[in-house]
């Protein structure tokens, strides 16, 4: 028998409708965590189908790029490093990204006069830490080098020599969404009174759709597209404080808003990764900043993984740092800091009081006691060793009976979430 949808009917079922909807969305807001779509399988096609965009200093060529070119593996087929000196290794050239930069930009400009010392140092001597100074005025010219080098490539990955990437992952990732259209992808800053920007050290992807814009907008100060990167697309790049902050208006202004997918894409290493609910079943995609010690660590884990097609989740990177967890660690911090308790509070007069100050607190899954003050934090953190400072001497404790029961709670992942943008 068909049933009347009379006025009343319609209206009871549009009421259970949005009880439905506003009850998903409050239990996302308040209980069960950001939304999310499931990882799918590896795309077919190439298993690099994206150029990486790697940006560093002179005297880094001959010491740090061979170790990470070594680290990209199957994907180092398609690289274009950017430097503030041409050069060459191994048969791929290093670009200048500020050879072709207007006198103008130059004109009074101290940063510059690093950029000329470099010019005329050898190798061995180009890397200052004043060579530094340079690093934000490479962001914007080289977007215009790598739409002149590359116009036809759908995905730009844009990291650093200290930023670890699982390729397996992004490419996952990266599948879901149309290159042509514009996409702006990384870690999110939210600075005071300025649009969120991606952190330059975490990564940061953008579609070949996302950098046509933006070289519609250079046409504006750009005399010439065989020429590129002679100007900084009318930012005042001297007096801002970084390259990606800037980018980041400049891709504003070209209609490509940040989409922020933290914590995928991470701005923090192994040892640094806060372990909680937010942390755990998503997938990783970039952790930032590792050092070479990070790296080999890091390297050696993944080739010990039982399964390496499946996508790597923070809940299989915690068993990198599992077996360090222990009751209790001398001269080591494991970065607890959601609560600080000063000199003089009890909980600071002593390892003991400090653990149990964290027991009271519920939330509390492991603690810091410095000799000074006392630290409690609500993540799972290894940290790292750290050598006694005159009163100061790092102890550092996990509630482990805590851990399980996280664990316990929130493992077995049934697949890695690739969580939906913020912003």
């Amino acid at each position: 028998m068909m049933v009347r949808p009379t006025p009343l009917r319609l209206l009871c079922a549009a009421l259970v409708l949005a009880a439905l909807l506003l009850t998903t969305h409050l239990r996302a807001l308040f209980g069960g965590g950001r939304r999310y779509d499931l990882a799918g399988p590896a795309p077919p096609g190439p298993a690099c189908a994206a150029t990486i965009v790697l940006t560093l200093g002179a005297g880094q060529v001959h010491t740090q790029l061979p170790r990470y070119l070594r680290r990209l593996g199957r994907c180092k087929h398609d690289v274009l490093l950017f430097s503030d000196r041409q050069d060459s290794y191994h048969g791929l050239a290093i670009a200048d990204a500020l050879a072709h930069v207007r006198p103008e930009y130059r004109f009074n400009n101290a940063d510059f006069d690093v950029y000329d010392r470099i010019q005329n140092a050898n190798a061995s001597a180009a890397t200052t830490r004043d060579g530094r100074r340079l690093d934000k005025y490479k962001a914007l010219p080289m977007m215009e080098w790598t739409a002149y080098l590359r116009p036809d490539a759908p995905w730009f990955v844009f990291v650093e020599l200290d930023t670890y990437v699982n390729y397996d992952n992004l490419f996952r990732f990266l599948a879901r969404f149309n290159p042509a259209s514009a996409h702006y992808f990384g870690a999110p800053v939210w600075p005071t009174n300025t649009p969120a920007f991606a952190h330059g050290g975490s990564g940061y992807v953008l579609s070949r759709g996302a950098l046509q814009k933006i070289m519609a907008l250079g046409r504006m100060f750009g005399e010439n597209k065989h020429f590129p990167g002679t100007h900084f697309f009318g930012q005042d790049v001297q007096n801002t404080c970084c390259g990606d902050q800037v980018l980041a208006q400049v891709l504003k202004k070209s209609g490509v808003p940040l989409r922020g997918y933290w914590p995928m894409f991470n701005r923090e290493p192994p040892s640094g990764v806060r372990f909680n609910r937010e942390q755990w079943c998503e997938a990783v995609i970039t952790l930032h900043p590792l050092q070479d010690d990070d790296f080999a660590a890091l390297g050696a884990w993944e080739d010990a993984r039982a399964h390496p097609e499946r996508p790597l989740m923070f809940e299989e990177l915690y068993t990198l740092a599992e077996p360090t967890i222990q009751e209790k660690l001398d001269d080591w911090t494991n970065l607890s800091q959601d609560k600080t308790y000063k000199q003089g509070s009890t909980p600071a007069k002593s390892f003991d009081k400090c653990h149990r100050a964290c027991l009271q607190d519920a939330k509390c899954m492991q603690f810091e006691y410095t000799g000074l003050e006392c630290h409690l934090e609500h993540s799972i953190r290894l940290g790292h060793h750290k050598a006694p400072d005159g009163e100061r001497k790092s102890m550092s404790g996990w509630i482990t009976s805590r851990i399980e029961s996280f664990k316990k709670k929130h493992s077995p992942c049934q697949g890695a979430h690739f969580v939906h943008s913020n912003p």
